[in-house]
């Protein structure tokens, strides 16, 4: 499911004159049978509901006073999240003749054309106070309190994103709700702005509306909404400026690629965008490529890797991404972590719809070819995925034969997309022609259209340290390791990784190193090895300076690798 909680308004949505029709309360049991729940949002006092609506075990919480209590009907426990009322302010508005005043633990009611006189007041003793229109009914709350907070602060305790909600109302003081959830619902006798602003402008008043509503849901999760334009995964540009986007929901994809062309560059720009949504992610992450996400919570280091249930709960939290290092794990363990994940990962979407996204950077250590443990993951378990990996040809047929979204930013794209279509038993589709040398370009094909689209991707706005962990403490390639051989090559000292370059580099001798200076073979190999430009003209800098004796530039260069690279374990 995607939608997991229905917020419905009561006067003038569910309730015609404070009544709920038996058949609106049948749709919301049948709702709530369907293994959602249910959330009622209101601006009436708490009595008042409790008095006259006889369903009220049916919600999960409610949401009075505009949003200012939330009560528990199965235990009557009440939260009140502001401070009640200001007696001088009440008694001075009684005062003034403003009749109809009703009170509550904190909202302040009354009715049109009282709203002037509460202004007036509200200026006179400087309160921190906000009127909230629902048609006629004036409502004084503290200011910050609206339908949007009282929900915000009940999903947190229910552990559900808003982003799972549907939101159904009919006034202005509905409007925050509407906007906080994921989707949105008028019934017909709502407001026209209210109507205008909602994903869904229901074709029956009131109860009958929520009616309709329910069998939506039912019927098939609003599938109907993921076409909606400003509803997209925006991907990047197409050709003439307008956005290439793919609905947010229900899709899966595999970004490929060469070493260092720009693959997790891409994901943590879609990763940006997804968080800054609220749809709550996942990252497992071998290399060290996505540091400093915001609200991410960072599991697993050089020396341990998390427990399932360690990253599960951390996602129990609708507002925390979780960044998974997979860093200690050995590659030939990673594959059965990451099906112990998955699993973990499905049965936790099972119950609450998160996480939205996980991503799964060097996919083919995860899921790699032949894997046999993956052929029991199913397309549905696989929404909601983004695979990155330079090498699509050693991953596991399950992930190409169920991810939808191919996108390519190999140098030569369309060889990617002719590889996958053989893998998956697909007839290559129609490539679209490159137009010239696009900025970031790249090659997206959805499985099973006949051409292939081109756009520019976006890029992000914080840029991760590519493989800090894997530099510093990994093993790299035999032929991109720095080799200490001094003038006469008479020595052969590979250094596998950073870490071992500074243990080498403090104990060759004086000549072997002062020669590699000399020849600026350090900073080219942090320049073109390690890629980063920054450090390297740092070190540059150390060789150039000629009055620096060889334990001096040894010391100098040694800090500023561990200062840029050294794990703050």
């Amino acid at each position: 499911m995607r939608y997991h909680v229905l917020a419905a308004d009561y006067d003038g949505t569910l309730a015609e004159h404070g009544i709920v029709p038996p058949s609106t309360i049948d749709a919301l049991k049948r709702l709530r049978d369907s293994g959602r729940r249910l959330v009622l949002v209101t601006g009436r006092r708490l009595e008042p509901i409790l008095d006259i609506f006889p369903a009220v075990l049916l919600f999960e919480k409610i949401v009075a006073e505009n949003g200012a209590l939330v009560y528990d009907p199965e235990t009557n426990e009440e939260t009140l999240l502001v401070d009640p009322p200001p007696e001088p302010f009440v008694a001075e508005l009684r005062r003034r003749g403003v009749e109809r005043l009703e009170t509550g633990r904190a909202i302040v009611a009354t009715w049109n054309p009282y709203e002037t006189v509460a202004l007036e007041v509200i200026r006179e003793m400087a309160l921190d106070l906000q009127i909230i229109f629902n048609k006629d009914a004036v409502m004084i709350l503290p200011s910050g309190i609206n339908k949007a907070a009282g929900l915000s602060r009940t999903l947190k305790e229910i552990e559900v994103s808003p982003v799972n909600v549907v939101a159904v109302g009919d006034a202005e003081n509905d409007e925050a709700m509407l906007r906080l959830c994921g989707a949105s619902a008028a019934v017909d006798n709502a407001l026209q702005p209210v109507k205008e602003m909602a994903d869904i402008v229901l074709q029956k008043p009131r109860g009958e509306g929520v009616e309709q509503l329910v069998e939506m849901i039912l019927e098939n999760d609003l599938a109907h909404l993921l076409g909606f334009d400003g509803r997209g995964l925006t991907l990047g540009a197409k050709r003439d400026g307008r956005p290439f986007s793919i609905p947010q929901y229900g899709e899966s994809l595999l970004v490929t690629g060469g070493p260092g062309g720009g693959k997790s560059k891409f994901a943590i720009s879609v990763l940006e965008q997804l968080t800054e949504r609220g749809e709550q992610c996942c990252i497992i992450d071998p290399e060290g490529d996505y540091p400093g996400i915001d609200n991410a919570v960072a599991l697993g280091n050089s020396e341990r890797a998390p427990s399932i249930e360690e990253v599960v709960g951390v996602l129990k939290q609708p507002d925390e991404h979780c960044i998974v290092s997979l860093y200690s794990v050995e590659k030939d363990e990673r594959p059965s972590y990451c099906d112990r994940l998955h699993r973990a990962l499905a049965e936790l979407r099972s119950r609450c719809g998160r996480p939205h996204w996980i991503i799964v950077d060097e996919a083919h250590y995860a899921a790699p070819r032949g894997w046999e443990p993956a052929n029991q993951w199913n397309p549905v378990e696989l929404e909601g995925y983004i695979f990155v990996s330079a090498f699509h040809d050693e991953l596991s047929d399950v992930v190409l034969q169920n991810v939808k979204w191919f996108i390519s930013i190999a140098s030569d794209p369309h060889q990617a997309i002719v590889e996958i279509c053989q893998r998956i038993g697909q007839q290559s589709p129609r490539f679209a022609a490159a137009e010239g040398r696009q900025i970031h370009q790249a090659l997206a094909w959805r499985r099973g259209d006949r051409r292939t689209q081109w756009f520019s991707r976006i890029t992000p706005r914080v840029d991760g340290q590519r493989h800090l962990h894997s530099y510093y403490n990994g093993e790299m390639d035999e032929d991109l390791q720095f080799v200490f051989r001094g003038p006469e090559s008479k020595l052969k000292l590979p250094a596998a990784n950073l870490k071992e370059f500074v243990k080498t580099a403090n104990g060759v001798d004086d000549e072997t190193w002062q020669f590699h200076l000399t020849n600026h073979h350090v900073s080219q190999w942090l320049r073109e090895v390690v890629r980063d430009a920054e450090l390297a003209m740092e070190v540059e800098d150390i060789e150039r300076t000629k009055s620096l004796s060889a334990e001096q530039s040894r010391e100098q260069i040694v800090y500023h690798i561990e200062r840029r690279f050294k794990p703050k374990w």
